[in-house]
């Protein structure tokens, strides 16, 4: 399917609720995707450890069967869990070229204006 030279971006994106795996080429097409709730798991179980290592499970044998060696990780999102997620590719992964990381948190950009009196 897939050279084992070639490169993919993988992204990560971490919502309050749930955890979305895309896996992409450099065009952009997509190859595999994933989330924690394609394992059937609702509400507040969904952000358990147990329930993103399985499916970061599913991620790893479909790098495996397309030997894909070399990703680019993008991480989007703010959760706990980004380390966990971090430390699992690190040791998984034979070869991660770059990781990037966005946040949406504002770091107290401009002033806010002032509030009109009557």
């Amino acid at each position: 399917m897939l050279n084992k030279n070639k490169l993919i971006i993988l992204t990560v994106l971490f919502t309050w609720s749930n955890i979305l795996y895309t896996v992409t080429k450099i065009d952009g097409d997509i190859l595999f995707w994933s989330s924690v709730g394609t394992h059937k798991k609702s509400g507040t179980k969904k952000i358990t450890s147990t329930a993103i290592f399985l499916s970061l499970k599913d991620l790893r044998t479909f790098l495996n069967l397309n030997n894909i060696s070399y990703i680019f990780l993008k991480l989007k999102g703010f959760s706990k869990h980004k380390k966990v997620v971090l430390k699992y590719f690190k040791k998984s992964c034979p070869k991660i070229i770059l990781i990037q990381e966005n946040l949406n948190l504002p770091h107290n950009g401009c002033k806010s204006s002032k509030i009109r009196r009557f």
